[in-house]
């Protein structure tokens, strides 16, 4: 199980699932003035994890969201940017991200003018409709293991019971809210799992 360390956090998300194949889960938003001590429930959603439900040996194509625990990435989607103070990218049509494990851009994001599927044999475009409002999870980045997973993002779901490729979705005005919430002083963190694992990861949230 991948895990970071939240001893500066002030800020974290907790996504908990009932068991590993569920494709619900509950996601909480929890903050503190000093890190690690006085945390407070300042939002809840309903939100829905991988098609398979959860790993936390999570591999590229399982259709698996990890578990563990993952600092958040920038912010991305269509116009108009949040506010607040959270990065956020506006992409088009040159914006990829790589999921060919044989590449060398594996896991990464990329900007191309030319053909992707002359240059990956696998890809995704941040360009699409889910990833109108949403944000990367920094999984699998330090370093990047080719194979162990890539494209983990939080974005806007098609449903409450449409499980993603691994990704951790929610209706668009959360997804939203979050990505207003954030701030980059609190090194926002994601706790991601199944109630005996958020025991360990996050356990003043339960």
């Amino acid at each position: 199980m991948e895990v970071c360390g939240i001893v500066r956090t002030r800020q974290l998300l907790v996504v908990e699932a009932q068991d590993y194949v569920t494709t619900q889960a509950t996601l909480t938003m929890w903050e503190s003035g000093i890190a690690g001590a006085g945390w407070r429930l300042v939002g809840s959603a309903p939100a829905a994890i991988g098609r398979k439900g959860l790993s936390p040996l999570k591999r590229e194509g399982d259709g698996r969201t990890p578990a563990g625990r993952f600092r958040m990435g920038t912010g991305f989607g269509a116009e108009p940017s949040p506010t607040g103070k959270w990065p956020y990218r506006v992409v088009d049509d040159r914006d990829y991200w790589v999921d060919d494990p044989n590449s060398a851009d594996y896991n990464t994001w990329v900007r191309y003018e030319g053909d992707p599927s002359g240059r990956w044999k696998s890809f995704e475009r941040l360009a699409i409709p889910p990833y109108r409002k949403a944000a990367v999870i920094r999984f699998n980045e330090d370093p990047i293991v080719r194979g162990r997973g890539s494209a983990i993002f939080f974005h806007v779901w098609s449903g409450p019971e449409s499980g993603s490729a691994g990704c951790i979705t929610a209706a668009e005005e959360d997804v939203l809210r979050v990505l207003e919430w954030m701030t980059p002083d609190a090194e926002p963190v994601m706790a991601v799992g199944t109630r005996q694992e958020l025991l360990r990861l996050a356990p003043f949230a339960l």
